[in-house]
């Protein structure tokens, strides 16, 4: 896979808007600036990288970004 320096740094300034939030409410959001391009990595990279996350990720991590998964 191919994520480098600045899709983690896209990613890293797109959380750091959603706080405050409830979890489904930045779930939604997270999903919705994927598919807007506003992320800063398309939906398939979105995919691709929590695809290579969840093995590593705990089980309320994991429901989390399954959630988010279904939402792309």
């Amino acid at each position: 896979m191919d994520i480098n320096k600045d899709n983690l740094e896209a990613m890293a300034g797109l959380f750091g808007s959603l706080e405050g939030k409830s979890e489904d409410e930045m779930i939604s959001e997270v999903a919705r600036m994927i598919r807007a391009g506003q992320g800063g990595i398309t939906v398939g990279k979105a995919k691709q990288m929590i695809q290579t996350i969840l093995p590593m990720a705990d089980r309320n991590q994991k429901r989390k970004l399954e959630k988010l998964l279904r939402s792309l």
